[in-house]
């Protein structure tokens, strides 16, 4: 019954990812729900670990996240080599959510990246469905108000290698959404009804990572520019300028401690959806906050990481960085200080392709603990 549903959800993938071409603190409340849950990881690994054409497996886990909140989810995972690839060619992943939290807040979405003949080229897409409220800090007062969002979104990208190291492609993505959103944001009617998003834009990337999961050496850089294809029936109208910076470096002889940097940057230009707006508490931009309870059109932030592998399966991290968030870039020195401090604990649920399953503990701007459970590194 479990491969029956594993293969249903990887043609459901196949099927999206078609479709997308076309249109351009967790905490586990007693000792049987923990056995089930390792259980059900070491199972993930071996089906990994014995085959490398095409495995994967399914993770239910309560979650505690503050992109999301307290809730339930169930997280579908493969990761393979295409049959026939080169052994060089970087392993492909398929990744499902669907979760749902104690508010009425859920989402349901598919990620696909795939990689072609020795990463030459490679396709990463996504599709899903959310419905999501959050409390946002009225600027310039402690005071919240609440914004909410739902709808589908969807996004795909293409790139091909134009030489070692340097990839150029499009992107697109194409979003139906209605945004309930308050007057500090300049609602002027566009909150009563779903629109359309068209957002085209193009990307290049710099990549000389040792390892896609767990690089230990390299760099992996990424500039963007997005414009939105306006739409006479609201006043939405903007451009975007996105630019991700990452660094890794061993510091020790057995190779047990690295530090991983990231700068990134976002500069927002003319009147942004709430979708499109920077906002800290994603994890590849600043943890220890609440996502949507800082929005804004850009923003501009730097951290570092420690990361030590003790043993086969288990780590450990520390982190510290800082953000500024503000309007248009001519307003940068009206801006909100970000900082942000924190630890976390790695499991390394396939040890194959270097994946950790990670736990995190941040603290912000207001001094709350934000707990992080995630698979995969922050950046």
């Amino acid at each position: 019954m479990v491969n029956q549903l594993l293969n249903k959800y990887h043609a459901l993938l196949k099927a999206m990812t078609c479709f997308l071409l076309l249109t351009a603190s967790t905490h586990v409340s007693s000792q049987d729900t923990t056995n089930v849950f390792v259980k059900t990881l070491h199972n993930i690994d071996s089906l990994v670990t014995e085959s490398l054409s095409s495995e994967g497996g399914i993770v239910p886990a309560p979650m505690f996240n503050p992109t999301m909140g307290t809730g339930i989810a169930v997280l579908p995972v493969y990761v393979y080599r295409i049959k026939g690839t080169h052994p060089e060619t970087n392993p492909s992943t398929s990744q499902g959510i669907l979760f749902f939290n104690f508010t009425g807040s859920f989402l349901a979405g598919a990620k696909q990246t795939l990689y072609f003949n020795r990463n030459k080229f490679w396709l990463d897409a996504y599709v899903g469905y959310a419905s999501m409220t959050f409390e946002n800090y009225i600027k310039g007062s402690d005071k919240k108000e609440t914004v909410q969002f739902k709808g589908f979104v969807s996004n795909v990208s293409f790139a091909f290698k134009v030489k070692e190291h340097f990839f150029l492609g499009p992107i697109m993505s194409n979003s139906y959404l209605l945004e309930e959103l308050s007057e500090q944001f300049g609602s002027s009617g566009d909150n009563d009804n779903f629109y359309w998003y068209h957002v085209p834009g193009l990307k290049v990337s710099y990549d000389s990572r040792d390892n896609l999961f767990y690089p230990e050496s390299g760099w992996f850089s990424s500039l963007s520019y997005e414009t939105l294809i306006h739409n006479p029936s609201y006043s939405y109208n903007f451009d975007k300028i996105i630019l991700g910076i990452s660094n890794y470096q061993i510091i020790s002889k057995d190779k047990s401690k690295l530090i991983a940097t990231r700068f990134f940057g976002q500069a927002g230009i003319g009147k942004l959806p709430l979708h499109e707006m920077a906002s800290p508490g994603a994890s590849p931009i600043l943890r220890g906050y609440i996502t949507g309870n800082y929005l804004n059109s850009s923003m501009i932030s730097v951290q570092s990481e420690l990361r030590w592998m003790f043993n086969e399966r288990w780590g450990a991290v520390g982190f510290a960085g800082y953000g500024w968030l503000f309007d248009e870039p001519r307003n940068i020195e009206d801006n909100i200080s970000l900082p942000s401090i924190g630890t976390g604990v790695r499991y390394r649920i396939f040890p194959t392709f270097k994946i950790n399953l990670g736990l995190d503990v941040a603290f912000g701007r207001d001094g709350s603990a934000n707990v992080y459970f995630k698979l995969s590194e922050s950046f």
